[in-house]
């Protein structure tokens, strides 16, 4: 959401992550189905292979791994990916899996999406790694599961800020999909819970007059869900795994379907033209140098990376707002870059 932030804040740019930061989310992993299903949600972190294959001998009857991530670490992805390939195991997406997850989805025999979900790729970051480091081991790892060239090109020129999508189709003409998911799987997986990224997808198709718009209602329903609860608020607002103890409240997944509803209603059916990173970059720079000469940057706090959970969805809030408080003519770019990489 805030990329290539300038040290000029006076914040180094990896104090303050994206809602969909890859490093900084919890995991989990479950069995369901009787234990014929693996889940495995939130980060890859270092932890995460030597869980999954403890869990696996205890579980003979998995035939399934069902993928919900917004990346992580690469070498955990690998080995996750190889214990799917030794254990002949299929592979499921119900919502996203993006970044460093795609590897792991790449390990299955029978790979399948469901009709809304998605696979996103971009280049490699690894913290404490360069970064041409990083993307030869993201480029070696996509050679290994049979990736092809093109493709592995294409995700290698979308910058980590970024996030390339291909629709299923392409998906499915290139066998990186091969499989149709079973009636199980869908079962499994509907209704998916609501997520930020949901909202936020619609975006390239919402007009420029009707992004305003939405950013006041999403300030709005953050601070409604922060209210009813702050850790719920945050997972909303970032690809955290499911806890049944942050499930929103009826009145909370109505104001999220109406402001989707609405978004729909605003979008048209030609891709908007994507900002230039650039401008992206300048008016995040413009919008947080209005908020510092405005004496409250520290509102915008709870978006460091080690702020509590519960402060992120007002610090959000609030940037919301500042780009909402800029002159007409700068506030749907303001807010698309805000928002950007969701």
């Amino acid at each position: 959401m805030l990329p290539a932030l300038l040290s000029w804040f006076g914040v180094a740019q990896a104090a303050l992550p994206t809602p969909t930061s890859e490093f900084d989310i919890p995991y989990q992993i479950r069995l369901l189905a009787g234990g014929t299903v693996m889940q495995i949600s939130g980060s890859y972190s270092w932890a995460l292979p030597q869980n999954v294959i403890a869990l696996l001998a205890s579980a003979p009857d998995v035939r399934a791994v069902w993928l919900e991530s917004p990346g992580g670490n690469l070498q955990p992805a690998i080995q996750i990916a190889a214990l799917i390939q030794e254990r002949r195991l299929d592979t499921f997406v119900g919502r996203l899996c993006a970044s460093a997850c795609t590897i792991a989805f790449m390990g299955g025999v029978h790979r399948s999406l469901a009709p809304d979900a998605r696979l996103g790729f971009h280049q490699a970051r690894a913290p404490g790694f360069p970064d041409a480091d990083a993307n030869a081991v993201l480029k070696a790892a996509y050679d290994k599961v049979g990736l092809p060239a093109s493709f592995v090109s294409r995700a290698l020129r979308t910058p980590h800020s970024d996030m390339w999508y291909p629709s299923q189709e392409e998906l499915r003409a290139l066998k990186i999909v091969n499989a149709q998911p079973s009636p199980a799987l869908l079962s499994l997986a509907a209704p998916p819970p609501p997520r930020l990224t949901d909202l936020v997808r619609l975006l390239p198709r919402t007009p420029d007059e009707a992004v305003p718009q939405f950013a006041s209602e999403l300030a709005d329903l953050l601070s409604r869900l922060q209210a009813a609860n702050p850790e719920a608020c945050w997972a909303f607002a970032h690809e955290a795994p499911d806890d049944p103890g942050l499930v929103l409240t009826e009145p909370m997944l109505q104001a999220v379907a109406a402001a989707r509803g609405r978004l729909v209603q605003a979008a048209t059916a030609a891709q908007m033209p994507t900002p230039d990173p650039d401008l992206r970059q300048r008016a995040m720079k413009d919008l947080l140098d209005r908020v510092k000469a405005a004496g409250q940057f520290d509102e915008l706090s709870g978006l460091r990376r080690d702020a509590a959970r519960a402060a992120f969805c007002p610090s959000l809030r609030e940037l919301l707002q500042a780009a909402l408080a800029l002159p007409p003519q700068q506030r749907p770019l303001t807010v698309r870059a805000v928002l950007a990489g969701l």
